[in-house]
């Protein structure tokens, strides 16, 4: 869907990013994370064209993006940031139906996917479509600015730190959002953030960047369990890295059949991260637990020498 080769950005004598080259798949949820000013936010907007490379091609669909004139190619691509960029004088249903407007769809058509979009991003069209953005909270304005996005079905979905001006409790709702989200329209989404937390928890992909060149790329498994060098494993958390990887994996890749001395009192669901039950696990101050199905039926058990790999059966 998406591919940089050998991409370079300078600005006068600054070079921002160095000769990258990066091939993000179709339907693929890629993050670009590095501290500030390692070039992934330059990245991101080199791809639609609001910042222009300066070496190397970028390919769409294997074409050239600048065989694409500036405005088409912008239309097609979804572009969501942190500030949501919303029309302070117009309405929330005004503003998600901005690009479908300006690509001159049919009135009918253009209320039909407002109200779509509203929807799938749990507005409600009475109680917002009329609203303009300064009565909205910052939960609800990027989720406008989500769907404004996403308003004209484009195949791919550019977002720069979308959730980091929001409060821990709101982000994380939205960041799981997005990810449902994703899986259901199967969009190409690239997402800068600087918060590995974030990128490990959304990513299909994870790119690390540094000083303008991609230290490391892969599925974030790969680069939690193998750092390319010290500045990766750093930026991954160093020691805390085990629990990083334990927040990526569900209780059900460890729990073990259950065992005939009863069924352990304190639950966990399947799918709950192994993270999660080593919280509870030390809060309940337990070392075993019933792993439940969606029913809340035991199906199994996971124990703490399992939950932290060991071989056998406690």
């Amino acid at each position: 869907m998406i591919e940089l080769i050998n991409i370079s950005k300078r600005f006068g004598s600054t070079t921002a990013v160095d000769s990258i080259s990066l091939k993000v798949e179709s339907g693929e949820f890629c993050c670009l994370v590095g501290t500030s000013g390692c070039g992934k936010s330059t990245t991101l907007r080199m791809i639609n064209r609001l910042i222009e490379h300066s070496d190397g091609e970028i390919h769409i669909d294997q074409q050239p993006i600048r065989s694409f004139r500036e405005e088409t190619l912008r239309r097609r691509i979804g572009y969501a940031i942190q500030s949501t960029g919303l029309f302070p004088h117009w309405t929330v249903a005004r503003n998600i139906g901005l690009v479908p407007r300006l690509l001159k769809w049919p009135k009918a058509r253009i209320d039909a996917r407002v109200e779509e979009l509203m929807a799938l991003l749990g507005l409600s069209m009475d109680e917002f479509a009329g609203k303009y953005p300064d009565q909205l909270s910052g939960g609800q304005a990027q989720r406008v600015g989500v769907a404004r996005a996403l308003a004209a079905d484009p195949d791919i979905l550019l977002m720069d730190e979308p959730f980091g001006a929001l409060d821990p409790i709101t982000r994380e709702s939205l960041q799981l959002e997005l990810r449902d989200l994703q899986a259901r329209l199967g969009k190409t989404i690239v997402f800068v953030t600087h918060d590995m937390d974030e990128a490990l928890t959304l990513a299909d992909r994870l790119v690390v960047m540094h000083e303008g060149q991609i230290m490391q790329q892969g599925h974030p498994l790969s680069v939690l369990r193998d750092p390319a060098n010290d500045f990766v494993a750093s930026l991954l958390g160093g020691e805390d890295r085990g629990l990083k990887e334990a927040a990526l994996l569900p209780v059900s890749e460890r729990m073990m059949p259950l065992g005939t001395g009863g069924v352990a009192r304190e639950r966990i669901d399947q799918g709950a991260s192994l993270r999660e039950a080593l919280s509870v696990m030390l809060w309940r101050r337990v070392e075993r637990l019933a792993v439940v199905d969606d029913d809340d039926i035991p199906i199994g058990e996971l124990s703490f020498r399992r939950l932290v790999g060991a071989r056998g059966h406690d």
